[in-house]
């Protein structure tokens, strides 16, 4: 409005200038201080090498390392021979090189710790467990995350164990408490990723397994993985749809976790279904706009979930069924941060994401720096 002020004026007195400047001012001012007072978030972008075609992070930490405040590469995972030792997989130089040139650009950088990608979903439980339930095994892996955070100079980590048994519900809380106990002396930040809960049907299945409550107290930060809504074991539909995001947050909330620890989770891709052939492919914003391109599908908005979809069918006659986010669908997300004033975002992956994200979210939200 302040650039305005003077359109519809040609001939006014000396004195009448003076106060429609000083009122365009004042506005100015208003405007300045609305994006000045925000309070900070933090926006931690989840960071990994290329995936076969799918491109990997750098690039984006390159190009947008102003619009985030953390990295969190995806390299280690739990070593299934030897109970509480690390396997990762990347190279030392390479560690150094990202970590060295994130610390450059004023990011933070969490490493990230997981039990996913083994021949079994099975196996995964069973290699957690075998810290979460000897407390020899759990001393020499807190010790080697301790090793590895130092050598490094990593700022924090981020635990991403998210396939457990519901017996080690209990182990797995007190794990995080000795683990925050032995990273807080070194001045480093502990957080833990966990599955979207709504404490309903509509929560993930592997949320039982993850004390809210517990998981809020000893941590830095509860990652919340607000993605995945609909995913390949489901029906075709919204990666995260506003009220079941909302109903996420109210449900860690209610179960004591501080919006000051509270993470969002933010997907950056789709899931495209070919409901013929009943297969889902994990795909980028640019792989979907590609296919929404060459079978010239038109992008619906859904206004229950506030995301986008669209179908086609493929040279193979098969019909598919694309649901993903884009910069629209997530300034909802950004909104329920702002209204439950939440530590910030968690972005399942830099690189996959709509362009626009980058623009959307310094618009939405003041990143911390």
């Amino acid at each position: 409005m302040a650039k305005n002020c003077y359109r519809s004026f040609t001939i006014i007195s000396l004195s009448m200038v003076f106060i429609l400047i000083s009122s365009c001012s004042q506005s100015q001012r208003k405007d300045e201080n609305y994006s000045t007072n925000k309070t900070p978030r933090e926006v931690l972008g989840f960071y990994t090498e290329q995936e076969g075609t799918l491109p990997g992070s750098q690039p984006t930490v390159n190009s947008q390392f102003t619009n985030l405040s953390i990295i969190a590469p995806f390299w280690y995972k739990l070593d299934d021979k030897q109970p509480g030792n690390l396997i990762d997989s990347v190279t030392v130089d390479h560690k150094k090189m990202v970590i060295q040139s994130a610390h450059e650009k004023r990011l933070k950088v969490y490493m990230v710790v997981h039990n996913l990608f083994y021949e079994t979903e099975e196996k995964g439980k069973q290699v957690a467990s075998n810290i979460l339930q000897n407390d020899k095994n759990r001393f020499v892996f807190i010790q080697n995350l301790r090793n590895e955070i130092n050598q490094f100079k990593y700022d924090g980590i981020n635990i991403d164990m998210e396939n457990l048994y519901l017996t080690d519900r209990e182990s797995f809380s007190l794990m995080i408490k000795k683990l925050s106990e032995a990273l807080h002396r070194d001045g480093k930040v502990v957080t833990v990723s966990v599955p979207a809960n709504t404490g309903d049907s509509r929560a993930n299945p592997w949320s039982p397994w993850f004390d809210y409550e517990k998981l809020g107290l000893f941590s830095d930060r509860l990652m919340i993985m607000t993605y995945d809504e609909h995913n390949p074991r489901t029906t075709p539909g919204s990666t995260a749809s506003v009220n079941w995001t909302e109903a996420t947050i109210r449900y860690a909330l209610k179960h004591g976790v501080p919006p000051s620890k509270i993470l969002l989770g933010i997907a950056s891709y789709g899931w495209d279904w070919d409901t013929t052939a009943n297969k889902t492919l994990y795909s980028s914003y640019a792989m979907l706009m590609g296919q929404k391109t060459k079978y010239k599908a038109k992008v619906i908005w859904d206004s229950r979930s506030q995301t986008p979809h669209f179908s086609y069918v493929d040279k193979k006659h098969h019909s598919h069924q694309a649901w993903f986010e884009n910069s629209h669908s997530l300034r909802f997300k950004l909104d329920l941060v702002e209204k439950y004033n939440l530590r910030g975002i968690g972005i399942w992956r830099l690189g996959l994401e709509d362009p626009m994200y980058w623009t959307t979210i310094p618009e939405k939200i003041k990143v911390k720096k």
